[in-house]
């Protein structure tokens, strides 16, 4: 260690327990180091004046004579002329975060912490010594790494020989037992030639004869290049590494690749020793791209998920990368890559914002002139296929799904084969034109694996209803195929999976498969005709206990000429149809309800009334095939789907009950493309359900409000006691009803909660999703209710509205109107929460008042009371003090 500096160091130590004094002298005079201690400030600053101190280890309890803060203290010894580039090592008797942070903050150079073992000394003394070889001695340092050089120089060609050996005998015909021996030795020689290559940058940094390439290079490429580099390492560890390089972020780049590949293998692979097994996650955006460049911003961090707890698992690489970046920490890996950001013109962003601990960067690249990126575009006839993602960790699902969503797909994400399975099947049961085309199998999760999921597809599920498998996995390929059995996959993905290699691998398999993928799609795109029946006043018990469903039902079969009667429940349905069955034509009977379901109703009624004469159909969203058998064993006849699909319902009723079917050719007018969009709701569909019935859908959406809050309030309830199957058969209403009016968002977030709940696993991100959507979708219907109101084209309204305005309307109506407007007073009052379903209400009931409502609708979303009981009297005094009844806006405006 003397001969890294000309000089002997000098090492000075200002502490006041002399036992740590003698653990220095003993330590550090034996290794030929020079210590000075003192236990006085005033002696102090006559040692740092006297003489150039390469480092001062401070306690940090040592008691300055002036009293001032530890950084104004440090700030006065930096002043001092001998002291410019002295190593300053801060030391405590026990450890605490809060101190480390401060030290550093002061501008130390590192954090000891006693007892400190003799070797952990030396080491630190030597390390630091060398940093400061660095500022201090350049001539010093650049006489060290010359015979390192030479030695590298000679060495580098025999790693790089030994690697292809290892390479080309990995291809030959070997024992098990050889292969591993192999493939550890080619692991060994491509990080040997990693370190290597380390060892010659910091001798041409320690030279400043660093030469950086300027030269075209495929970021894809590069990537795919430090997975091969990183794998191994990861896992050995059991890490799990992700690439979340978004397709924005241009492939085609100008710079040095080998010193941006060799900046993030060394960042990665300290963050695999520091990280102790928590997954890694590589980011690259694009910031201030033009034609010609483009700002990456690199992170290194441990997740990525919105829901995803703030983790330190690497705080400490944040830490070390300041350190290295003072010359101080031990580690070359951040030495070499924190100069070479440098060199390259990049920044370290220390105090980044993230949510997450990790380190971030940013680097100005060119953009190639050449435009050899190529499309990520996905043909148009594929952008609406629906994908599966089965992860179970939380930032897996962001990377992948984002890049989905980006491409065009419909992408849902689940954590465990039983979800995976249960969305499976019910992407075939309630919408039947859309099932999930290509599922993303993580092949190695916690409880059941991926091949579980794979055998109960091909045991419980028809052969053309099983979606396209493509597997992720770190396993080669070979390995996944002894594991998965009977199970078929289409297509292997490696972690960690590049952006690139994604979207050619779905389009690969999507390419081998295109009869399958496409006819969905295509048959969804020309499904442009309508059915109609000639009831001639056949009657129909419709079984339900959901009044939306009821009156959906109704709608439908009423416009088509067949009379209607309503059942709550098996138990009623039973009450009615046994007296008498012969009053019934066809039986409607939904499976799930309270006291009695569809099944048991069915066995009762078929002791009184034959399958031939009294038709029973179940109407569920559990149509596979165990389930056609369990309502075929009950006693019925068919099945119709939820939603409910009107043309799907008049065919089932015109085959049973031997009924002609018209068919209607539909056209669709630009006016209708011209519709607004929403985010939750899909009014158009909609609307289509209810047979066209735009006046009926709008109020059900409104009946609809008011259904799910009570049915969301008391699955809270339910959640809050433990009791996660009673919620789930509220999560499993509020789909049922959102998918019968199409608010699909809501539907599908409802749905993957009731999957949750009923396998009685880890629900807290699903409901947290089930509750955004919840409060999104009822935002979202005020707001189409209110545009309804404020636009509404219907003569028969327009007549109303210009009444209303003109005071001919008769006090009975006004006060019923004055009495609704008390009760919803009342309410607000209150703080009631279903305040918010009285206002969707009166916006479907009093349209020509909406526009003036809308301030204290717009308080109520927000739950602000207080603000919205002002509105409310603010309206209620400018429209109905001190005019007659028959004059207030609404024709209903009476006084108080």
């Amino acid at each position: 260690m003397k001969g890294l500096v000309k000089n002997e160091p000098v090492i000075v130590l200002a502490d006041e327990d002399l036992s740590h004094i003698d653990f220095y002298q003993q330590v550090l005079s034996e290794n030929g180091f020079w210590l000075r201690s003192v236990a006085t400030p005033q002696k102090l600053n006559t040692i740092l004046e006297q003489h150039p101190v390469n480092i001062l280890v401070l306690n940090m309890d040592f008691h300055f004579a002036d009293g001032e803060s530890l950084q104004q203290e440090i700030r006065k010894i930096r002043q001092i002329p001998t002291c410019t580039d002295t190593r300053i090592l801060l030391t405590t008797n026990q450890f605490s975060a809060e101190q480390k942070q401060l030290a550093y903050r002061t501008g130390a150079s590192d954090y000891l912490v006693y007892p400190i073992a003799p070797d952990e000394l030396f080491l630190k003394m030597g390390m630091h010594l060398i940093a400061g070889a660095r500022k201090g001695i350049p001539s010093a340092l650049s006489r060290s790494f010359n015979v390192l050089a030479e030695t590298n120089m000679s060495l580098y060609p025999l790693l790089a020989t030994a690697a292809s050996c290892a390479q080309m005998l990995k291809k030959t015909s070997l024992s098990n037992k050889q292969a591993v021996y192999v493939d550890s030795l080619h692991r060994a020689m491509k990080r040997a030639t990693v370190l290597s290559d380390n060892l010659q940058d910091f001798e041409e940094l320690s030279t400043q004869f660093l030469t950086l390439e300027n030269t075209p290079f495929d970021l894809d490429q590069l990537l795919e290049s430090l997975r091969d580099y990183l794998l191994g390492e990861a896992e050995s560890r059991e890490v799990e590494l992700l690439f979340n390089v978004p397709l924005d972020v241009p492939r085609s780049l100008v710079g040095d690749p080998d010193r941006m590949r060799r900046i993030l293998l060394n960042l990665i692979s300290e963050a695999i020793l520091i990280g102790e097994g928590c997954p890694i996650v590589l980011s690259i955006n694009a910031d201030n791209l033009s034609e010609h460049s483009v700002t990456l911003r690199v992170s290194i961090q441990e997740n990525i998920a919105e829901h995803d707890e703030p983790s330190d698992h690497l705080e400490e690489l944040a830490e070390r990368t300041m350190m290295a970046m003072s010359e101080v920490d031990e580690s070359i890996h951040l030495l070499i890559a924190s100069y070479l950001i440098d060199s390259m013109g990049g920044c370290v962003l220390i105090d980044d914002e993230e949510s997450t601990t990790g380190i971030h960067f940013s680097l100005d690249m060119q953009v190639s002139s050449v435009a050899s990126d190529k499309s990520f575009a996905v043909p148009v006839d594929l952008r609406e296929l629906r994908i599966l993602v089965v992860d179970d960790n939380p930032s897996s699902i962001a990377v992948h799904s984002a890049i989905i969503t980006s491409l065009g797909f419909d992408c849902e994400a689940v954590s465990s084969v039983d979800e995976a399975f249960s969305a499976i099947e019910e992407g075939h049961l309630d919408l039947e034109g859309e099932p999930f085309d290509l599922v993303l199998l993580d092949w190695h999760m916690p409880g059941k694996k991926g091949y579980h999921l794979l055998d109960k597809l091909q045991a419980d599920m028809p052969k053309d209803k099983i979606p396209l498998v493509i597997v992720i996995s770190a396993f080669d390929k070979a390995h996944i195929e002894k594991e998965k059995g009977k199970g078929k996959i289409n297509g292997y993905l490696h972690k960690p999976i590049s952006a690139s290699v994604m979207f050619d691998t779905i389009m690969d398999v999507m390419g081998q498969n295109l009869p399958k993928t496409h006819r969905r799609v295509l048959d969804a795109q020309n499904r442009l005709s309508g059915v109609s029946v000639n009831g001639a006043g056949r009657r129909i018990l419709v079984v339900d206990d959901m009044p939306i469903n009821q009156q959906i039902a109704q709608e439908i079969l009423i416009s088509n000429d067949f009379q209607v009667d309503i059942a709550q429940t098996g138990k009623e349905a039973v009450m009615k149809v046994c007296p008498a069955p012969e009053l019934y034509d066809a039986i409607l009977m939904d499976l799930e309800m309270p006291e009695m379901n569809g099944l048991e109703a069915t066995r009762i009624i078929r002791e009184t009334a034959d399958s031939e004469h009294l038709p029973i159909l179940a109407v569920t969203a559990h149509t596979m095939e165990r389930d056609r058998q369990r309502c075929s064993d009950a006693g019925m006849n068919d099945h119709v789907a939820k939603p409910i699909e009107a043309e799907s319902l008049l065919q089932k009723l015109a085959v049973h009950l031997g009924l002609a079917v018209t068919t209607t050719d539909l056209l669709v007018s630009e006016a209708e493309d011209e519709e607004d969009e929403y985010d939750y709701v899909d009014t158009e569909e909609g609307i289509k359900r209810v047979m066209g019935n735009d006046t009926l859908y709008f109020k059900l959406l409104s009946d609809f409000v008011h259904q799910a809050r009570v049915q969301e309030n008391m699955l809270y309830q339910h959640i809050e006691s433990g009791q996660l199957k009673q919620a789930a058969e509220h999560a499993h209403t509020i789909a049922g009803s959102a998918g019968n009016l199409s608010v699909i968002a809501l539907r599908k977030s409802a749905k993957q909660l009731q999957n949750v709940l009923m396998a009685l696993g880890d629900h807290d991100a699903a409901l947290s999703q089930f509750k955004r959507d919840v409060d999104n979708a009822i935002k979202e219907i005020g707001q189409i209710l209110l545009k309804r109101g404020g636009t509404a084209n219907d003569p028969k309204r327009q007549g109303e509205a210009t009444q209303n305005n003109t005071g001919t309307m008769d006090n009975s109506e006004a006060n019923a109107f004055l009495n609704r407007m008390m009760h919803f007073k009342n309410q607000v009052m209150a703080q009631d929460l279903m305040a918010i379903d009285t206002y969707y209400q009166l916006l479907v009931d009093y349209c020509d008042v909406a526009p003036k409502l809308k301030p204290i609708g717009d308080k109520l979303i927000n739950l602000e009371y207080t603000e919205a009981m002002v509105a409310l009297n603010a309206y209620l005094d400018e429209e109905m003090n001190g005019k007659p009844q028959v004059e207030m806006v609404g024709g209903a405006n009476d006084k108080r």
